[in-house]
């Protein structure tokens, strides 16, 4: 960029530049035999000090690539969010308009292609104005600027502060360096490459680095469409990036855009007429700002998902071989990340959601909803009813916690899932050779007689009452039955003929019904109920394994990496493994889709389509849950208050009042609704009818009755599940 101002020079800075007109004779071979001998005498130290630097700097000079910002995308190539050190979108000459290039040429280096890096006459027409006038008067060319500007870039890639400093330094030696690399760079490169190089690296505002990062900010275009007004304001800014950002300044930026257009007049780059008409025109009237958010809240309600991403990124070994290696690749890299978010899904789930709770709904209540694509492990779509971002006066609700992950990606050890955890015994129960259709259950109090633990992370304690939702009977029932109504009694007896705790628990772990750690610690009788955390994403996830024949993928956001070239530098394939026999799981699928029927017979949870599900709330309706799947998707929605245990009771949500939130309300309208739309544009698939066990036949939705339990509707009766005398409840 051009220094020029009006101050008065003194005798040190008028040496300076006589220095400099020394070494660019020495440079340009004008050095003869005792030619300037005289007039150097009289600089004395300060001369031979400059031409020794001149001479001893080094023939070479590398040049790192600039920082570039870097993207996310979505699996559809749409943009989720940019990360970036500086704020730079490097692009290659013939993207970057003529009129751009004029521009800049006539304010900042008229002489450009006329010069080999170093402009002799611009030197000399320097130093003798600051003689005649007083003034100060600077001749850096743009290959200079451009040599300036690189070592500025080196240093901050390389976190090297002296290095910047030395580029900035106000010294002799500074300058004749700059001469030395400019001359080097005019024999790489071509004018062209030159001026595109500088173009891409210059400042163009307060963190707005290159011409195109600058076009897309103030005049929300490419560089390649600027014309001449705007393109006069750019070229205006490089001289002082702060003072003349036109956002900030734009009265300053005005009257610097118009010195730019008197240059381009002068250079014959526009006519008197384009000139007055761009004099005439208020910076106001042309600029277009366009809101160029950087970070995972650019990416809005997918910003949660964003941020589990980057999490998957900085925790393997996809690229680099540090954390910090990989966030200066982020950051300054120009890598572009593509990810598993399908963009309409992410739509769905999030309208699907936020029309049940708003964001910022006065009850207070939050909702989530994860959704993954059986057989892979790819995340399709992550929501939740609140701003990504600090909670502010404005916005309380803002959060940066997703209520979806796990620890690893931005969230917590989970929630309650209640009910929803039922499968997980039930699998269990499978896998010991039983079947839907056997009889479990029976009694209230259940404890040591009924179970053992086989390793150290299962108890099982002393013997506890146990109670049904609604008060229903204990009489043993069949499976189906069971997970048709939510019977605690009955899956408390499935687990006593499993036995062993650790069987529940191990099932559990294989199906990835994990806690935000990929844990399940402290599992007892109480868990087989559901008390033990999980994050919605494990729970979507473990069902997922159920609908993919008990292939368990881990959950997978990063498809792939790519270099600020488009060469792939990494790619990602599903991790999966067959965790549960292929038989067992299609049992398990039959057997909640078979509930799914059943929820649909009570006015709830209809997908569409076959589907299958189980609804889960806790003690206190502190959490409501509806975890199920098609053959295609998978998705867990969660409904409770982050702040703790809070009792969904009596409560007034979106307007309407709630005697008990259970997951057979709220949540399942949101899953209804949700999977009704991100499944419609594929084929309906149905599940495969394999025989559950058992050779009695009980028509899905219409449940063998008991004298106790036959007007009792599951989840919604008008009381909440009874407390059970057992072990306090873990804290999430």
């Amino acid at each position: 960029m051009s220094r020029s101002n009006k101050q008065k020079s003194t005798p040190s800075q008028l040496l300076g530049f006589f220095a400099l007109f020394l070494a660019l004779c020495a440079t340009l071979g004008l050095v003869l035999s005792g030619l300037l001998m005289p007039v150097a005498a009289t600089v004395g130290i300060t001369a031979r000090a400059a031409t020794d630097s001149f001479t001893s700097l080094p023939d070479d000079f590398e040049i790192l690539e600039p920082s570039e910002q870097s993207v996310i995308l979505a699996s559809d190539g749409t943009q989720l969010a940019r990360f970036y050190a500086e704020d730079r979108i490097i692009v290659p000459e013939d993207k970057i308009s003529q009129d751009m290039k004029n521009a800049i040429v006539a304010v900042e280096d008229r002489r450009f292609y006329q010069h080999h890096g170093v402009d002799g006459q611009g030197i000399i027409r320097a130093f003798f104005t600051n003689i005649s006038k007083g003034n100060t008067q600077g001749a850096s060319t743009l290959t200079q600027q451009l040599v300036k500007n690189t070592l500025i870039e080196n240093g901050l890639q390389n976190n090297d502060q002296a290095a910047i400093m030395r580029a900035q330094e106000p010294t002799i030696g500074r300058k004749i360096r700059e001469m030395n690399y400019a001359l080097a760079l005019e024999k790489r490169w071509s004018k062209k490459e030159i001026l595109a190089r500088y173009l891409n690296i210059a400042p163009f505002g307060s963190n707005v680095y290159g011409v195109e990062a600058a076009s897309l900010l103030y005049f929300s275009i490419h560089a390649k469409d600027l014309n001449k007004s705007q393109a006069a304001l750019l070229a205006g800014i490089t001289q002082s990036p702060v003072a003349y950002d036109p956002l900030r300044n734009p009265q300053l930026a005005e009257k610097r855009r118009n010195v730019v257009a008197s240059r381009m007049l002068g250079e014959k780059f526009i006519t008197k007429a384009e000139y007055d008409q761009i004099v005439a025109t208020p910076v106001k009237d042309i600029l277009k700002p366009s809101k160029r958010q950087t970070g995972c809240a650019a990416a809005g309600n997918a910003a949660y998902f964003c941020r589990l991403g980057l999490a998957q990124i900085m925790n393997s070994d996809l690229v680099g071989n540090t954390i910090a290696e990989r966030r200066k690749l982020l950051m300054r890299g120009g890598i572009t990340i593509t990810t598993t978010l399908d963009p309409r899904i992410q739509k769905a789930a999030y309208e699907a959601i936020t029309k049940q709770v708003p964001v910022g709904d006065p009850s207070g209540f939050k909702i989530a909803v994860t959704a993954i694509q059986p057989g892979t492990g790819n995340i399709l779509a992550m929501a939740q009813n609140t701003n990504f971002g600090p909670a502010t006066a404005k916005d309380p609700g803002s959060d940066y916690v997703s209520y979806n992950s796990g620890m690893a990606g931005g969230g917590g050890l989970g929630r309650q899932p209640g009910s929803s955890f039922k499968p997980m015994t039930m699998g269990a129960f499978f896998e010991a050779n039983h079947g839907g259709y056997d009889l479990a259950g029976g009694k209230y109090n259940w404890g040591p007689k009924d179970f053992i633990s086989t390793c150290p992370e299962a108890g099982v304690g002393a013997e506890h009452t146990y109670a049904n939702v609604g008060g229903m009977s204990p009489a043993k029932t069949t499976v189906l039955k069971g997970l048709n109504w939510s019977i605690n009694t009955t899956f408390l007896g499935m687990a006593a003929q499993v036995h062993d705790l650790c069987k529940i628990r191990d099932f559990a772990i294989r199906a990835g019904a994990v806690d935000g750690t990929g844990q399940i610690n402290g599992f007892t009788p109480s868990s087989v109920l559901g008390t033990n955390s999980v994050p919605p994403l494990n729970m979507a996830n473990a069902y997922a394994t159920f609908a993919a024949s008990g292939k368990r993928c881990q959950p997978r956001a990063i498809l792939e990496i790519k270099d600020r070239n488009g060469k792939l530098i990494a790619k990602t394939e599903p991790k999966c493994e067959q965790t549960i026999d292929p038989m067992v799981a299609k049992k398990m699928a039959r057997m909640l889709n078979m509930n799914n029927d059943f929820y649909k017979s009570q006015g709830y949870a209809n997908a569409g389509r076959p589907a299958a599900s189980k609804t889960g709330t806790t003690n206190n309706a502190s959490d409501a849950w509806l975890v199920g799947f098609t053959p295609q998707i998978a998705s867990a929605v969660w409904m409770g208050n982050p702040k703790g245990l809070i009792a969904m009771h009596n409560v007034r949500v979106n307007g309407r009042f709630y005697d008990w939130v259970y997951g057979s309300t709220i949540p399942a309208a949101a899953w209804a609704d949700f999977m009704r739309n991100a499944n419609a544009p594929w084929p309906i698939q149905n599940f495969d009818q394999v025989n559950v066990g058992g050779p009695k036949k009980i028509v899905p939705g219409k449940p063998a009755k008991d004298k106790k339990s036959d007007k009792k509707k599951p989840e919604t009766a008008p009381k909440p599940e009874p407390k059970p005398a057992a072990p306090a409840k873990p804290k999430n």
